[in-house]
């Protein structure tokens, strides 16, 4: 499965396509969601994992356009954010987000819920 991480902070989007090429997978990744769209435009991508907060388009805007697109419409998203604040979890559920997950990352409980999204 090919999964596209979307992050502004390129020290975690490497350690996350590093841990996940090791575990099997093809990672694209992306530095925000306009990166994220034109990569998904050439490249197929069956997982999108996403932070919250990104320069242009926030992790719950970037879902809804993609969920809105027929072309993306069934890829799994799970969004990452470092905020305490549970509106933004319910929101992206809302948008179709499957999962937000609390950063600093459990690797494990990641690696778990990519599994599961093949």
């Amino acid at each position: 499965m090919n999964i596209l991480v979307v992050d502004d902070d390129y020290e975690l989007c490497t350690m996350l396509s590093r841990y996940l090429e090791m575990h099997g997978y093809t990672v694209f990744s992306a530095s925000d969601a306009l990166q994220a769209l034109d990569i998904m435009e050439r490249h197929p991508v069956g997982l999108v994992i996403t932070d919250y907060l990104m320069p242009h388009l926030d992790g719950i805007h970037f879902t809804e356009m993609l969920k809105a697109d027929p072309r993306f419409q069934s890829i799994s998203v799970l969004m990452m954010t470092a905020s305490n604040d549970d509106t933004i979890s319910d929101r992206g559920l809302r948008k179709g987000v499957a999962i937000t997950l609390q950063k600093p990352l459990d690797m494990g409980q990641l690696l778990n819920l990519v599994r599961f999204a093949e």
